[in-house]
């Protein structure tokens, strides 16, 4: 456990949608098309927006490669860029963070490798997992899933009835994740969200940059 409180970074309290990039999620073109498709809908100024690189079968070097990519692209358009599960090529890619997994490395030694600058985000799928979060130093929370998705099984479904229950603790920023499209993200709003965390809505869209556009406009009504 941490033997000193740390105080949040405060970056994603600002994002309204975290697109998580990853190539088997995009049937209709490149990942480096999605990416730029997804950052050139972006208003700059309003630094609302992350991408997080999901990767679970590159090498290493491309995995590299593609993060510097990220990173070049989003950084001067306001954009955030997060690495899932691996804070060595998020510190060599100078991205803004990590998101760790329950199963991933433990966020406080991964804090520790971090320092205070760089962002770590957990995934969560109760409040428990979420108050650990936060002793451990974490700055926002996945919560989810919220729907059934093909991006990654989950034995039990939280839904909205979990969301519910941590925007009521509301010690740490959000991001709704799990199945979630235009479709469904009305139950969502009703709730109270603020973040949302998508794949295959964005990623396997035949216009990515519109789809995720149409999300943050959804949102914001």
């Amino acid at each position: 456990m941490n033997t000193h409180i740390h105080t949040p970074n405060p970056a994603p309290a600002r994002w309204r949608l975290c697109v998580l990039i990853a190539q088997e999620q995009c049937p209709n073109q490149d990942w480096w098309h999605v990416a730029q498709a997804v950052v050139g809908h972006v208003d700059p100024s309003r630094g609302n927006l992350c991408i997080q690189l999901r990767e679970k079968q590159l090498d290493d070097r491309e995995l590299l490669e593609r993060a510097n990519r990220l990173v070049e692209l989003c950084r001067p358009r306001g954009v955030h860029v997060i690495i899932n599960n691996r804070p060595d090529i998020a510190i060599l890619a100078n991205a803004d963070g990590v998101h760790l997994g329950q199963t991933d490395l433990p966020t406080t030694p991964v804090r520790g490798l971090l320092g205070t600058h760089m962002i770590i985000g957990v995934s969560t799928s109760n409040l428990s997992q979420a108050k650990q979060a936060q002793m451990d130093g974490a700055d926002y929370c996945g919560v989810g899933p919220m729907f059934p998705t093909t991006t990654k099984q989950k034995d039990t479904l939280a839904g909205p009835a979990y969301l519910r229950e941590y925007l009521a603790w509301g010690a740490l920023p959000h991001l709704a994740i799990g199945g979630i499209t235009n479709n469904n993200v009305h139950q969502l709003i009703q709730e109270g969200v603020k973040g949302l965390a998508v794949c295959g809505a964005v990623c396997s869209a035949q216009d990515p940059g519109r789809a995720a556009a149409q999300l943050l406009l959804t949102l914001s009504q």
